[in-house]
């Protein structure tokens, strides 16, 4: 689960799933930077791009050894400009100190990391299915956006175990396409896009983007993770 590879050789023994000393930590988002912030944003902004070939990120630099393991969810205030829905597709990525991609070996081949996707139109949840964690979509009906509506949606993200060192950072990306340039690890995304228009993203003030991480907490005296 650490650096380049993940390392099997490593074992932890848990009881239980989601861990249950797991500390659930908003991520907030401020458009106007690129960034993610352990602390609200208290000045509204946003960000925009082509809702058929384009994207934007949001960047974190951890300032300490930070475990991730288990569910992730992302809460956005969004919009369509020039339509009345939007497929979106989030990808959670590590990037070293230096701004690198640092990629997840998987079976001989690379992926992209951790991620999820949402059509606006069915971003109802089910209330019994759904946790503070795992947002689930109920698929009961279909809700198309009015010109000018800002909604919030809540986008599960699959689970996912990996551990960012002392200056490394995670990037949120969300695209208006699945991520298709990596052939060695293709995804096999359920549906196709339908995108049209803008896709606008609200951070800040009454917009409380964010993302959700479950951090897990060292269980070593030195405050360092140690596996065997």
């Amino acid at each position: 689960m650490d650096a380049f590879e993940y390392d099997f050789q490593s074992r932890r023994p848990e009881k239980e799933f989601p861990l249950a000393r797991t500390r659930y930590t908003k991520l907030y988002i401020d458009a106007a930077k690129n960034k993610l912030s352990f602390d609200s944003v208290a000045t509204e902004s946003k960000i925009s791009y082509d809702g058929v070939t384009g994207e934007t990120y949001f960047d974190i630099t951890f300032d300490q050894d930070t475990e991730i393991t288990g569910y992730m969810k992302l809460r956005l205030w969004v919009e369509a400009e020039g339509h009345d829905d939007m497929d979106l597709f989030v990808n959670i990525r590590k990037l070293n100190a230096e701004g690198e991609w640092v990629r997840i070996s998987a079976m001989g081949a690379y992926n992209s990391g951790a991620w999820g996707q949402m059509k606006v139109s069915h971003r109802e949840l089910d209330p019994k299915l759904s946790t503070d964690y795992q947002p689930v979509q109920a698929h009961r009906k279909e809700e198309k956006l009015k010109p000018g509506e800002i909604v919030p949606i809540d986008i599960e993200i699959w689970p996912h175990s990996r551990i960012w060192h002392e200056g490394e950072q995670l990037r949120v990306i969300v695209a208006g396409q699945a991520d298709t340039r990596n052939p060695e690890f293709p995804i096999p995304w359920p549906y196709f896009p339908e995108n049209k228009g803008t896709h606008i993203i609200y951070s800040g003030g009454k917009y409380d983007s964010y993302l959700q991480i479950p951090v897990i907490p060292p269980r070593h005296q030195s405050g360092k993770y140690v596996y065997r």
